[in-house]
């Protein structure tokens, strides 16, 4: 038999936790910082708007079970060096080799998982080079930007050797959501169709928010947990205008630099919180390797 799952939803206090962070967001910053981790990418002036779409979807394909500062750091050196600049040109890669772009992505550790990484930037490549001529935006322009169709269509598990990890369910969101905030007149369509990419923050924020509460524990963030995380989001915006993909940022911000020094109940932080008045009692501990809850409102 699976386990109990004696886990609340709130949708209401996850609209008014939504009100209340787009609002702070839009007016400045959540702690001091309105900065995700695939905003370093702004160092970097791009002319060519392919050659950004190219960079920003095979680097978030790599953004998988690792520290996602870093990797994004790792990709800004990686676009500086002149030697390495190929690597974001799907025609390019193929030409150069597989054994070719493995030290390419080695070398400023844009790839950390030397196999395993250099085979997900292999295979988008030769995807994009093959059957989209080299373009990611004919890809986009092949399913008239509908992303709630590509989302459909990467479920298939063709379509996920296709494009390894940018169709994984947290994945092609957060793809998706990085797209839209960075590439410009982007005509993506039924984006509020797309479930938020569920990590570590957003599922911290969700809990400690008391957005969901009850008991449960784990020895990862499970899938019964993620289902609830998306349910709650998406019965919460249902009817405010705002996709779930673009609360992403507000709670990513909320835990990484409120939430995340939370301890034995109480969080340090909780005096600069723009929600504290809907912190919630009790144990919330959320990590990669260990999730235990028990919360009431």
């Amino acid at each position: 038999m699976g386990k109990k799952v004696n886990l609340e939803i709130h949708p209401d206090r996850a609209k008014e936790v939504a009100e209340i962070l787009i609002k702070r967001l839009g007016n400045g910053e959540i702690f001091e910082s309105k900065e995700l981790p695939d905003d370093e990418i702004k160092k970097i002036p791009f002319k060519d708007r392919e050659r950004l779409v190219a960079v920003l979807s095979l680097v978030t394909a790599l953004d998988y079970m690792r520290d996602a500062e870093k990797l994004w750091q790792s990709a800004v050196e990686t676009i500086k060096d002149k030697e390495l600049q190929w690597i974001f040109s799907p025609k390019k890669v193929i030409k150069r080799g597989r054994e070719e772009l493995k030290k390419a992505l080695l070398k400023h550790k844009i790839a950390i998982r030397k196999d395993k990484d250099t085979d997900i930037w292999w295979n988008i490549s030769q995807t994009i080079a093959g059957d989209f001529d080299g373009s990611f935006l004919s890809f986009f322009d092949s399913f008239n930007y509908m992303v709630d169709k590509i989302y459909e269509k990467l479920d298939d598990r063709k379509w996920h050797e296709k494009f390894p990890s940018l169709s994984g369910r947290k994945i092609f969101p957060h793809w998706i959501r990085i797209l839209k905030e960075k590439v410009e007149d982007l005509p993506f369509e039924n984006i509020e169709k797309l479930p938020i990419p569920v990590d570590v923050h957003v599922t911290r924020a969700t809990f400690t928010t008391g957005c969901i509460t009850g008991t449960y524990k784990a020895k990862s963030i499970t899938a019964t947990v993620k289902r609830l995380v998306i349910k709650v989001w998406d019965e919460a915006l249902e009817d405010e205008g705002i996709p779930p993909v673009f609360m992403f940022r507000p709670l990513w911000l909320l835990s990484k630099h409120g939430c995340h020094y939370r301890k034995n109940g109480t969080c340090p932080k909780k005096d600069k919180c723009p929600v504290k008045h809907l912190c919630v009692d009790g144990k919330v501990i959320v990590s990669a390797s260990h999730v235990e809850v028990d919360t009431a409102l």
